[in-house]
């Protein structure tokens, strides 16, 4: 199945996704068939390690959802096996230079493009030696802007061929603007995701963003950001729960008798 982070974007059509954390095989194929875009399986900050991924990734094999991986750290051998494992795109965190942006593009892709080692051992299982011949053209390479290094370096960082798309952690980038964390309404901030999203359009690359809930997407969406998060495995989880109990005491409390009498 295409990528479809790309696909949309070359379509000028917006993707939503959805971030994952636990290591759980049923909770990432309830997100695969949910009529989502795209997963994220986090490496970095979410509860699960390598091993994990090379369950959850056959487990949704074959849905019509495209897998990406925000790895650990901008490291050739973490980009080259979460890809082998069947990622098709990575979230790259900590990109501070156009050095680091031609690190990552260069462990994403088969020469010519990139360096990638040859070893495609998940991909290879499903669709054989052919996925060699699409994969350069397939995996999305997204970068994370969350310092104000990065973001001073920004335009050369946008301008590394092979790059697919940036991609924003909004919380990171109030820390990295030295603001208060989730400082969101600061115009420091919206300053930087307006540069940002300038880089992407002038550089004709992607442009996407964490979205903490189904608000947080739809707003940055209308800002212009072409791909975003609407939340994850954990806080779909919290929030559909208080959700439920919130409605289940008001009906309870609705239906009571009324206690009144002379």
């Amino acid at each position: 199945m295409k990528n479809q982070i790309i696909e949309k974007w070359q379509s000028e059509e917006k993707s939503r996704g959805a971030w994952s954390n636990l290591p759980d095989i049923h909770i990432a194929e309830t997100l695969a068939r949910s009529g989502l875009d795209w997963i994220c399986f986090d490496l970095q900050h979410g509860l699960m390690d390598y091993s994990h991924l090379t369950q959850l990734l056959p487990a949704i094999t074959g849905l019509p959802i495209t897998p990406v991986v925000r790895v650990a750290a901008n490291q050739p051998d973490q980009i080259g096996k979460a890809l082998d494992a069947g990622a098709r795109g990575v979230i790259v965190p900590m990109i501070n230079s156009a050095e680091d942006a031609r690190q990552a593009v260069a462990a994403c892709y088969y020469p010519p493009k990139g360096l990638r080692s040859c070893g495609p051992m998940r991909d290879a299982m499903v669709e054989g030696l052919s996925y060699l011949g699409s994969a350069n053209e397939d995996i999305a390479c997204l970068l994370m802007i969350e310092t104000e290094e990065g973001l001073s370096n920004l335009e050369a960082i946008a301008a590394v061929p092979g790059v697919t798309g940036l991609f924003v952690g909004p919380m990171d980038l109030t820390y990295g603007l030295g603001l208060a964390p989730g400082d969101f309404s600061n115009d420091r901030f919206n300053a930087a995701l307006q540069k940002i999203m300038q880089a992407c359009r002038s550089n004709r690359l992607a442009c996407g963003m964490f979205g903490y809930n189904a608000e947080m997407a739809a707003e940055s969406l209308e800002q212009g950001f072409d791909f975003v998060s609407i939340g994850s495995d954990i806080s779909m989880l919290r929030d559909g729960l208080a959700q439920a109990l919130t409605t289940a005491k008001a009906e309870v409390k609705s239906s009571e008798p009324s206690r009144g009498g002379y």
